[in-house]
């Protein structure tokens, strides 16, 4: 799907490049600009990253670590909180400025500015990074070459994922951390789709284990407040920590119930994680020594598509629900959900900016956006509701009562 340019006023991308029919890619930055682009109602930066994990242009990520610590003066001078959401793309994207995934994520931006201020008070700056990397490379005949670079490009996504994008993601924990030391109240949430996925959960599986393994009262991650995981193209053995901890005994006594603090959603028809992936990975079952049948599926399937590790259900519109979550309450006590989404959901790898799938994002952040002005304790399900949110906490009822929100256009 091409998207149209969203019209809200940002300057600093580069101008759109000529679409060539072949080619390769070549392992160079798209884009030039240092820092926070302005004009839009939101700001944005873009940190790119070559093939072996570096930054192409120090300038982008210096400019915004520079951003981050006068937000969070480590001298003890005032700060400001602000809402932080970074997108990594996956698979056959880029940082080009007319590329979906960028267009896509501005549009979230934008929309959580307008939620942001219409929830009164003091509304607080939003600011975006979307993090680039080659995620396209050989392309042609349509998608059929690039269909072939499947492996290639999960390749080099394993080693951006251990590379400098983990100094990034480092800042933007130390900006949300000092604001909460000094009293703020900061949001941070990370998005990864397909091997951005990959990428995300790479960096921040050490702090989500630790979460998990602190079952009493509400969880608080170290390094964002939600991260969500779209069609991730990662082993499912990766997750088992996890899941070990949120199935034991003392986990499932937890009377606490909270917002999300991990999503995996995954689209069910998503051919390459559900099909390519195990096909790929077939030999890790006999060269891997396993425990059980579980361990042996996860070393074959990706996170998504390991039925055990399923906690939710995500179907299209029905009557005037944009969405149906199964369970369906916004606030539960495993706030690690993995969520298998219809085809009228997310269609397929990268059918991803879909009304339905936008409305359940935005619902979730926007949740996030309110819990986050109540302070570190926001999250938990003793916030009261909102006006013209539903009682029970469905977030189904709740994307309908945000109003109507504009997103991009084929």
């Amino acid at each position: 799907m091409s998207m149209s340019q969203p019209n809200d006023g940002l300057k600093g991308l580069a101008p759109i490049e000529p679409r060539k029919p072949a080619g390769i890619m070549p392992n160079a930055q798209h884009q030039t600009f240092h820092g926070f682009m302005t004009g839009a109602p939101y700001e944005l930066a873009v940190v790119e990253f070559d093939d072996q994990g570096r930054c192409y242009d120090r300038g982008q990520m210096d400019a915004v670590a520079a951003r981050l610590n006068a937000l969070a003066p480590e001298d003890g001078a005032e700060g400001e909180d602000v809402i932080l959401v970074a997108f990594v793309h996956g698979w056959k994207h880029d940082a080009r400025s007319d590329d979906d995934n960028l267009t896509g994520f501005r549009t979230i931006l934008n929309e959580t500015v307008n939620y942001e201020k219409a929830a009164g008070a003091k509304p607080r700056q939003v600011l975006g990074v979307f993090v680039g990397w080659r995620g396209l490379s050989d392309f042609g005949l349509g998608d059929a070459v690039a269909d072939t670079t499947f492996w290639g490009r999960q390749a080099a996504g394993q080693r951006v994922a251990v590379g400098s994008v983990r100094e990034l993601f480092g800042r933007l924990r130390h900006y949300r951390n000092r604001r909460r030391k000094s009293g703020g109240n900061p949001l941070l949430v990370i998005v990864g789709h397909s091997f951005g996925g990959m990428i995300v959960y790479s960096a921040l599986a050490q702090s989500l284990i630790q979460a998990a393994s602190a079952p009493v009262g509400q969880m608080t991650p170290e390094f964002a407040d939600l991260v969500l995981l779209v069609n991730p193209a990662i082993e499912g053995a990766r997750f088992l920590p996890i899941y070990d901890l949120v199935t034991s005994a003392a986990f499932k006594a937890r009377a606490t119930k909270q917002l999300p603090i991990f999503i995996c959603a995954q689209a069910n028809n998503d051919q390459p994680v559900g099909l390519v992936f195990p096909l790929g990975n077939a030999g890790h079952a006999i060269d891997e020594a396993t425990i059980g049948d579980l361990e042996k599926e996860c070393v074959t399937h990706a996170l998504g598509f390991v039925p055990s590790f399923r906690t939710h259900s995500l179907a299209g519109p029905t009557g005037n629900q944009p969405f149906v979550l199964t369970p369906p309450g916004s606030a539960q006590a495993d706030p690690f959900w993995v969520v298998g989404a219809a085809k009228e959901v997310i269609d397929g790898h990268g059918g991803i900016w879909q009304k339905p799938f936008l409305l359940f994002i935005a619902s979730l952040l926007f949740k996030h956006v309110q819990a986050s002005k109540q302070g570190p304790g926001g999250a938990a399900a003793s916030v009261a509701p909102k006006e013209g949110e539903a009682p029970s906490g469905d977030l189904a009822d709740f994307a309908r009562s945000i109003g109507p929100m504009k997103f991009p256009q084929p």
